[in-house]
């Protein structure tokens, strides 16, 4: 049913790409060529967004740079770099941040992006409860056309991430229909929704920045297989897939493997389940993760270079920390290979623990509590492999975990009982306070902190990276966040998290399409932040 459908799809699209470009009786190969020549493209973007393209409700990510600006974009160092924003300065008591607008920006409807779309446009995203946690901000407002103002609830040296998060919207424009025909004072303008098949856009030709090379960009949605057979057949250029199908040789296309922080990570629940629930009414705690030889014991055991290898094929790279390549690591939290991959050692740590297989049924036990536990994980993107590794290697030194696929809706209720395969790596600081802040837990944001981790020494050290001036000034007390000398919130601390690899970004793509200098890629990807200097060679 599966390939039937894939197929269907296939079909659908080529039929569609054919006719978009006019070319529908001719060859893959000359349909490539055309779109070349008139400067187009056509990519796949995968899944659909259920809530359209508005950049409060639905537009965040990549695809927000396509058709919207922030005041700050990351540039190639994932710092930050003017955008929208022409300066910013911070108040003695670090309480307002006043930001600067430059005055050459105008939507696609020709009105210029003033500071009154910039306060709307936060205020409605703080409002919408969407992805993009902003209730930090107590207040912000237009202090003239092109300044605009955040009193902020407390000193926040992250506050910076957030002024890159946001696409802005226009507050004259904005109303309910908004997510079918966005605009924005982006790149490009949104030309039309064709829904379940593809969106088009054409180059924005009033953008205040590098104009786009790509006159004309069509993204239409495909699951990862069909849109390597479009791409394969000619009919789109360029797809994200997977290490597995980036092993095979295919005439007229090339492999993209693109530097990324995207890694994946088992979340443990670190409290017993004594019957407590979340003011949302979701039971809290697991007696089994929550002991810490368990914890300790999976890292140890776990071969995190063989899921590089075998799961990724060698796209990526090990992670024990969640945090490689970022300033803020701590480098003393680093396992190096002697230290993971040891199940004799993890053996020895359940042993001392007090955990052990009594009645030979492979699997260990401690005051009548067998070593068993779920884990919760979503489709695609590795996630199943490399859970069904961690499965059997947990298997080996005596630890039962039963895997259980689900989607986000039905994990969050078990979010707080219940191990979960977790893909993280934002770039930004204040994931160390998402994930291991203890006021960050019980909070709308279940996933914030969801084993409902709490260490006094590490939220003081957390306290103290948010007062600081500046990111910089921070990273010493992030550092120490993670390990001191004595706790931490790494695998040689409390051992919150069982980190397993880095997942590159592989794309196919036709013969002759340059994707420029793309930034290093966050988990789920920023493909389109560079999108003005792909071009055809």
């Amino acid at each position: 049913m599966k390939l039937k459908k894939n197929i269907a799809k296939l079909l659908s699209m080529v039929l569609l790409v054919g006719a978009l470009s006019g070319c529908s009786n001719t060859s893959s190969t000359s349909g490539v060529d055309q779109r070349k020549e008139n400067n187009e493209l056509v990519v796949a973007v995968g899944a659909e967004p259920e809530a359209g393209f508005d950049a409060i409700t639905g537009g965040h990510g990549s695809i927000t740079k396509v058709f919207f600006s922030t005041l700050l974009k990351r540039d190639k160092e994932l710092g930050w770099e003017n955008d929208l924003a022409k300066d910013y300065k911070v108040s003695d008591d670090k309480l307002k941040w006043t930001v600067t607008l430059r005055d050459d920006a105008k939507f696609t409807d020709g009105k210029p992006v003033t500071a009154e779309d910039v306060a709307f446009t936060y205020e409605t995203t703080k409002e919408s409860s969407t992805e993009i946690d902003l209730t930090m901000i107590k207040k912000v407002e237009a202090t003239d056309e092109y300044t605009v103002e955040f009193t902020l609830e407390r000193p926040m040296s992250t506050f910076i991430e957030k002024l890159g998060a946001c696409g802005i919207v226009p507050k004259h424009a904005y109303n309910d229909s908004f997510k079918d025909k966005p605009i924005g004072s982006g790149p490009y303008e949104f030309v039309q929704w064709d829904k379940g098949q593809q969106v088009i856009a054409k180059a924005n030709e009033n953008y205040y920045g590098d104009k786009a090379n790509i006159k004309k960009l069509t993204m239409v949605f495909l699951d990862t297989d069909s849109a390597y057979a479009a791409v394969k057949s000619g009919e789109v250029d360029m797809a994200s897939i997977n290490g597995e199908l980036a092993k095979e040789e295919v005439e007229g296309t090339k492999i993209l493997n693109i530097e990324s922080i995207e890694t994946y990570g088992v979340e443990f629940p670190m409290v017993p389940n004594t019957g407590k629930k979340t003011k949302s009414g979701n039971e809290i705690g697991n007696n089994v993760t929550s002991d810490i030889a368990i914890r300790k014991a999976l890292n140890t055991a776990v071969d995190r270079q063989g899921m590089v290898d075998g799961v990724l094929n060698g796209y990526g790279t090990v992670s024990t920390t969640g945090l490689e390549k970022m300033p803020w690591l701590n480098k003393e939290t680093v396992l190096d290979e002697k230290s993971y991959n040891n199940k004799e050692e993890a053996k020895k740590i359940l042993a001392d623990g007090g955990w052990k297989d009594t009645d030979n049924d492979g699997i260990v036990e401690k005051n009548g509590q067998k070593a068993s536990f779920k884990l919760l994980y979503t489709a695609g993107n590795y996630r199943q492999e490399l859970g069904l590794e961690f499965q059997n290697l947990a298997k080996e030194i005596g630890i039962e975990v039963t895997l259980e696929e689900r989607t986000w809706d039905t994990i969050v209720p078990d979010v707080h009982k219940e191990a979960v395969l977790f893909g993280f790596g934002s770039g930004d600081p204040s994931e160390l306070y998402n994930l291991y802040y203890g006021g960050a837990a019980n909070t709308p944001v279940e996933w914030d902190n969801a084993g409902f981790y709490q260490n006094d020494t590490v939220d003081s050290y957390i306290d103290k990276a948010l007062d600081c001036d500046s990111e910089e000034e921070a990273l010493q007390y992030w550092q120490k966040a993670q390990w001191d000398g004595k706790t931490g919130a790494s695998a040689i601390g409390d051992a919150p998290y069982c980190w397993l690899v880095n997942a590159n970004h592989v794309y196919i793509v036709s013969e002759g399409f340059d994707i420029g200098d793309p930034v290093v890629q966050p988990h789920g990807g920023r493909i389109f932040d560079n999108v003005t200097e792909w071009s055809w060679k």
